[in-house]
């Protein structure tokens, strides 16, 4: 008599490949995504910091991937070596990044953090708090910067007060959604090259009040560089305010307007 065995480590055919692709495809709670164009020099040391955070809370139900939006640095080489997917963005646009690293994501929640930022083991803790929620679909935090100016200080103060307020994000470099979420209002906008993250949180409160849910803007800041600060001056605001006031939105659909966004 004939019996089916095989040996320890080897594979039984075609059930066992597909339990092995069930095991593959299992799925994780959080997908932390993080776009990156020429980040080599600071996003080691920022995805250490994310990752300490998550541990501090006793998490390891997540994944952590970046794409790199067609860098010219070893930003690719820095991410894969840490152990994080890496998934490739040739169109350097933060929404078209954000939408790439989602479309590889294995969570049942994602959560966006740019690569200058880092949340410290408190914001993850309300994190998790919140999304074991069920009346919460998505959310942000306020933000902190480190080492700028007064005047970008007192601006984002007032940021950080008045965008919860009205339900809105104060901020692009922490936010988080269901995945279900995010398909349904068809992830970031790819035809705006700032303001991302505010249309976004925009789509989303709409979805959350016509679903009876929430969004939500956690207490606990996330913390992030102050290159924009230094970038911008307030004339430079000012102007955008101006283009935004004649044209509308359609200021927001050309790259030229937006280089500080994008210069390293």
């Amino acid at each position: 008599r004939h019996e089916n065995r095989s040996r320890p480590g080897t594979s039984c055919g075609p059930i066992h490949r597909h339990l092995e692709k069930q095991v593959m495809k299992k799925k994780l709670l959080l997908s932390v995504i993080v776009p990156a164009y020429n980040e080599e020099l600071h996003l080691l040391e920022n995805l250490i910091k994310i990752k300490n955070s998550f541990e501090s809370n006793s998490f390891s139900d997540y994944e952590i991937i970046v794409c790199d939006n067609n860098s010219t640095d070893n930003t690719p080489i820095v991410a894969k070596d840490f152990g994080a997917k890496v998934v490739f963005e040739s169109f350097n646009q933060i929404s078209k990044a954000r939408n790439k690293g989602a479309s590889i994501a294995n969570g049942e929640w994602l959560v966006f953090i740019d690569a200058d930022s880092w949340p410290s083991k408190y914001l993850v803790k309300t994190l998790l708090d919140k999304i074991s929620q069920n009346d919460t679909i998505a959310g942000s935090s306020i933000v902190q910067f480190v080492s700028s100016p007064f005047w970008w200080r007192a601006t984002w103060k007032f940021t950080n007060i008045s965008m919860p307020l009205l339900n809105l994000t104060p901020t692009g470099a922490f936010m988080f959604c269901k995945r279900t979420v995010f398909n349904a209002i068809g992830g970031f906008n790819e035809d705006i090259f700032a303001f991302e993250d505010l249309d976004f949180s925009y789509a989303i409160r709409k979805y959350s009040k016509s679903n009876d849910k929430k969004f939500t803007v956690i207490r606990e800041p996330i913390y992030t560089s102050s290159r924009r600060a230094n970038n911008l001056k307030p004339r430079d605001l000012v102007k955008i305010a101006v283009q935004l006031s004649t044209h509308g939105k359609s200021t927001l659909k050309d790259k030229s307007n937006f280089s500080q966004w994008y210069s390293r």
